[in-house]
């Protein structure tokens, strides 16, 4: 029974710290930050604009290409 009570133990932790470290990792930050912080908004910003700016840049390349 203490076995079993081990490997229900070490599963949930697993799957704790799978989860945590996923969730940073779908959010393209460091595996160790809060996973439930909400970005500021210079963060969203900062973001957004760079996509624009990328998406801008492939599509004049694409026109002049």
């Amino acid at each position: 029974m203490n076995m079993v009570n081990g490997l229900i133990i070490g599963l949930l932790l697993g799957l704790g710290a799978g989860l945590w470290m996923g969730v940073n990792i779908g959010r393209d930050v460091p595996l160790s930050s809060n996973p439930f912080k909400e970005p500021t908004a210079a963060e969203t910003f900062s973001d957004k604009a760079g996509r624009i700016y990328d998406k801008t840049r492939e599509a004049i390349n694409k026109e002049f290409d």
